[in-house]
């Protein structure tokens, strides 16, 4: 098998397997989510958006180092942790990065 084979081969695979979680839904019986499962998948945006987010923040050239990033992202989380909104926090995050960059050089 050519690499080009195996390059297609794995991008038809990874289709076929999100084609299947998102059909699964559709063709399964539904069931009722138990409450405990309901109350465990709340806290998994805010893990999955902290797992995206502190790599580029802690370690943006591969090793751990400081900077402006991580303190528009100390900043950011702040303003979200004080209001509980996502636009606000975006906004305050991308402004102090932007500030940052501009004072410090």
């Amino acid at each position: 098998m050519t690499p080009a084979e195996r390059h297609w081969l794995i991008i038809a695979g990874m289709a076929a397997i999100t084609y299947a979680l998102r059909a699964a839904p559709l063709i399964l019986p539904w069931r009722p989510i138990d409450v405990r499962i309901e109350q465990r998948l709340r806290y998994l945006p805010p893990a999955l958006f902290a797992a995206l987010i502190v790599p580029s923040l802690l370690a943006p050239a591969g090793t751990v180092q400081g900077g402006v990033r991580l303190w528009a992202g100390l900043l950011g989380l702040a303003v979200g942790w004080r209001t509980r909104s996502i636009p606000v926090t975006i906004l305050a995050g991308l402004g102090s990065f932007a500030l940052l960059r501009w004072l410090v050089p």
